[in-house]
């Protein structure tokens, strides 16, 4: 007489049902091209073999996606995005790329990030890449470019004289291009800038204390933090001033274009003629400064 099956293990039967369903999230998620979550469990010769959900898959090292310079193993024991590519229904086993889910998440991230993006806004970035002409910033999914007569207020010859790659500063948004394919940023107008913080002093006429902070090539006075003015050696001998020393000053030329202020003692302010009422020095005068 045959004996009756044994009856089925509950527990087996969760884990076939288990197993059944994370195979065909797989199936379903390569026809979607939808991108799972994955454990490296190790290395192997050619990539690395991943645990997705309960299924084996291998992952070439042409699909891995690591910075320049960094080994593949490093991805062991780490969760990474996935995207499969390729099945083996006979075997149940997967092939995976992680270079395709990385890439899809950056042009994601992209998307979103230009949709959010806006002239005038200021951002965080990284500087990527020098160039002659400025510096590349990746703004998180999206570079932009810093002109070189963005990158600072001073005059700069090189690009690498005010920032370097791996710098992560703000960034003012100037414009956007093409549908995000260029996008121009400038990192003074995110910097603190003293001319416009001290507007108040930076005018013609205007009578201001300030400190001597250098004697070479000629007087110069701090009359504001961050903006500095010198005096011609007619008006004052530096010899007869002290670094540090408080000093009234008069602000002779203002010229925003090269940042540079001409100062006079109060002895030499008699020579210097009252502005107009449109701002500028009498016609007289720009004449005998053009002379």
């Amino acid at each position: 007489m045959r004996k009756p099956p044994p009856p089925p293990n509950p527990a087996n039967e969760e884990r076939r049902l288990r197993a059944q369903q994370a195979w065909e999230r797989v199936v379903a998620a390569r026809e979607s091209g939808e991108v799972l979550t994955g454990t490296v469990t190790t290395a192997v010769k050619g990539g690395l073999l991943v645990d997705v959900g309960g299924i084996r898959g291998f992952l070439p090292a042409s699909q891995v996606r690591v910075p320049i310079g960094t080994a593949i193993d490093t991805l062991v024991k780490t969760k990474v995005p996935l995207k499969v590519i390729d099945i083996d229904q006979a075997r149940r086993r997967i092939v995976v790329s992680n270079r395709r889910a990385a890439d899809e998440e950056r042009r994601s991230k992209r998307t979103e990030l230009l949709r959010s993006l806006a002239v005038g806004q200021v951002r965080e970035g990284v500087v990527v890449r020098l160039a002659d002409f400025g510096a590349f910033v990746d703004l998180g999914g999206v570079d932009g470019l810093i002109p070189m007569r963005e990158l600072a207020f001073e005059r700069v010859e090189k690009s690498s004289d005010v920032v370097k790659v791996g710098d992560v500063l703000p960034v003012e948004v100037l414009r956007i291009d093409e549908n995000g394919k260029k996008i121009s940023l400038s990192r003074k107008n995110a910097l603190p800038d003293p001319w416009r913080d001290h507007a108040n002093v930076l005018k013609q006429g205007s009578t201001v204390e300030g400190k001597v902070v250098a004697k070479e090539p000629r007087l110069q006075v701090e009359i504001a933090p961050g903006v500095v003015g010198s005096i011609r050696d007619s008006d004052a001998d530096p010899a007869d001033y002290e670094i540090g020393e408080a000093i009234e000053v008069m602000v002779r030329r203002v010229d925003r274009a090269t940042r540079r202020i001409t100062l006079t003692t109060l002895h030499g302010a008699s020579a210097v003629p009252p502005p107009s009422s449109t701002g500028f020095a009498p016609l007289g005068v720009e004449l005998g400064r053009r002379s």
